[in-house]
């Protein structure tokens, strides 16, 4: 019998939002209202500053409304939106989609995206979907418009892709989450690349059971930020619903998306040296929970963003609410110091026996 020692039961308690987390007053912040095209769903939008502007990238989801009786999709179309901010709260955004130029064509339905400055350049990663399942790709923009090009495009299965906004020792560094098998969990991984283009040296970043309010996945949020304490991740945790709460609350969904913070040493960030051992955003108000009326998955909050505003202490967590809006929290550093826990990771590397025995010594 294969025995898994980091699976956990589907939930892991009863969580709440962080005291030291504030939502903005006016969340939602971006909705299908506040787009210039038609759309349904405005959400999981990664932001950057960049030239003096914030820049915003929503996934914007229309929904397929045909009356086929089987359809492949629940969407008639999937795309990526681009706008710009003097603020960070009132957006313009550009009458045109993201296109993303590989080999002389325009890649399909890409989503999901975040946004990292780079030497100087605004860079996209995200995945795409097709025929040949999701994969994952790095763009950078051309500079004007909504055009980018690709840099990098990789194999399925794999998302919540980020780029680190600066070299580490000289090599490029990404963060990933690949799908597993086996029913176990998924985790975060890393890799560096020397051009942006070939990629190595993968091995753990953070696993799923070194996070107590996640049983069933983790993934990047935003993209890392540099602080003086070290490299900060505002990461997803995901657990699953209880039955006899699915069963009760006729639920078309089974899984509880919430929201963390974990901190890796300053001069390595690969090492884990800090984590919120509860959630700093878990999905209470009606815009993330589902229960206003409009929404498409309950209970969700997934930070794409993350932004340190200029008095050096505020934290900016841009996040989707129920896979539906958009919306933004902010955080003290200096309060988030002291709700991160020292920690370390429970397995140094993903190399670890199926048995139990094995394992324990």
């Amino acid at each position: 019998m294969i025995v898994n020692p980091f699976r956990r039961d589907k939930m892991t308690g009863e969580h709440h939002t962080a005291e030291i987390v504030h939502r903005y007053k006016g969340n939602p912040l971006l909705t299908a209202k506040d787009v210039p095209y038609y759309a349904d769903l405005v959400y999981n939008a990664g932001v950057t500053f960049f030239n003096g502007r914030y820049c915003i990238a929503p996934r914007v989801d229309c929904a397929d409304k045909s009356d086929e009786v089987e359809k492949e999709s629940n969407f008639e179309s999937i795309n990526t939106g681009l706008g710009w901010s003097d603020d960070g709260i009132n957006f313009t955004i550009e009458p045109e989609y993201v296109k993303v130029h590989y080999k002389g064509e325009i890649l399909p339905w890409v989503c999901d995206a975040r946004l990292t400055v780079l030497e100087g350049e605004l860079y996209l990663t995200f995945c795409f979907e097709n025929q040949h399942s999701e994969r994952p790709g790095i763009a950078k923009w051309r500079g004007k418009g909504t055009d980018f090009d690709a840099v990098w495009i990789g194999i399925p299965q794999q998302r919540n892709m980020v780029l680190y906004p600066e070299k580490i020792n000289g090599m490029y560094m990404r963060l990933e989450r690949p799908s597993n098998q086996w029913g176990v969990p998924f985790h975060i991984w890393y890799s560096f690349s020397p051009d942006l283009r070939y990629w190595g040296d993968q091995e753990l970043l953070l696993g799923c059971e070194d996070v107590p309010f996640a049983s069933v996945k983790i993934g990047a949020g935003a993209p890392p930020v540099k602080t003086d304490r070290g490299w900060l991740l505002i990461f997803h945790a995901v657990d699953g619903v209880a039955a006899s709460l699915e069963e009760s609350e006729g639920r078309g969904w089974n899984k509880r998306y919430m929201a963390g913070a974990a901190l890796f040493a300053p001069d390595d960030p690969t090492k884990l040296i800090g984590i919120t051992k509860e959630p700093l955003l878990v999905a209470e108000m009606p815009y993330e929970t589902g229960k206003d009326g409009n929404f498409w998955v309950q209970d969700t909050v997934f930070p794409c963003g993350a932004v340190v505003e200029n008095d050096g202490d505020t934290l900016r967590i841009y996040y989707g609410g129920g896979d539906t809006n958009t919306c933004l929290a902010a955080v003290s550093l200096k309060e988030l110091w002291e709700f991160i826990t020292p920690a370390e990771r429970m397995a140094q590397r993903a190399t670890i026996p199926f048995r139990y025995k094995d394992w324990i010594k």
